[in-house]
């Protein structure tokens, strides 16, 4: 199910939360915002605080960084949660007792991917603008010749193609990272299957990374359009 909020705030131009057929437990607030229209006094007035970390921040991060925290709000509200995710030392965010998250944002959306704890799930999300000139100068960096041949079969676009594997691996980082609890590089995780019927890939660890994460593990990260780029999460 989704539902679409055009929005009279000027910082908030439209919402979105979609209840996620292949992760039932999971909720997806997507927002639009404007950082022309962003004021400091907007963290007080969506009762979010504003972080120590922030206070030499420029005008565009705080705006990315209010208006994430605000797509997750949307989520623990509805949710009956009165919560609001916060920001541990290594700059990850923090979840109130329970629950389980992931955010990610562009210039102007933001994306929060949430569920209770109680469905033992990772969270991991990304949002990516599809700028293909940049994808085939940094292809090496993100993909392997295997990757690169799995995806030249799809019938997407082949640097499209390319920018699903990269926001995937990092939907993928972030799900593992709160249970890892160390930085991995993308070699990491080796693509397997791409499967545009079911708007999934499915990667493969290459190494252990945690007692529960082993080398040959099978992890499946689903991918949706929006009009910039793509959405990738994994649960």
């Amino acid at each position: 199910m989704c539902i679409h909020i055009k929005s009279n705030d000027f910082f908030i131009r439209e919402e979105t939360m979609i209840h996620l057929q292949q992760l039932p437990s999971f909720k997806l607030s997507i927002l639009k915002f404007d950082v022309e229209y962003y004021k400091d006094i907007l963290f007080e007035r969506y009762n979010i605080p504003f972080p120590r970390l922030l206070d030499a921040a420029l005008t565009k991060r705080r705006a990315e960084y209010l208006a994430a925290r605000i797509a997750a709000k949307r989520i623990l509200n509805i949710s009956g949660e009165k919560g609001t995710p916060g920001t541990a030392l290594d700059r990850s965010p923090t979840w109130p007792t329970g629950w389980c998250g992931s955010l990610s944002h562009t210039n102007e959306y933001a994306v929060a991917l949430i569920s209770p704890t109680s469905q033992g799930l990772i969270a991991g999300v990304d949002i990516e603008n599809f700028e293909p000139k940049v994808l085939k100068e940094t292809a090496y960096i993100f993909s392997n010749q295997k990757e690169q041949e799995i995806i030249s079969k799809v019938v997407m676009d082949y640097e499209m193609a390319l920018l699903i594997i990269f926001s995937a691996k990092e939907s993928l980082f972030k799900g593992l990272y709160p249970e890892v609890k160390r930085l991995f590089l993308f070699d990491a995780a080796q693509l397997i299957k791409f499967d545009e019927d079911k708007n999934k890939v499915i990667f493969m660890l290459t190494q252990d990374l945690s007692p529960m994460r082993r080398k040959g593990i099978e992890l499946t990260i689903y991918y949706m359009f929006f009009d910039r780029g793509v959405i990738t999460y994994t649960g």
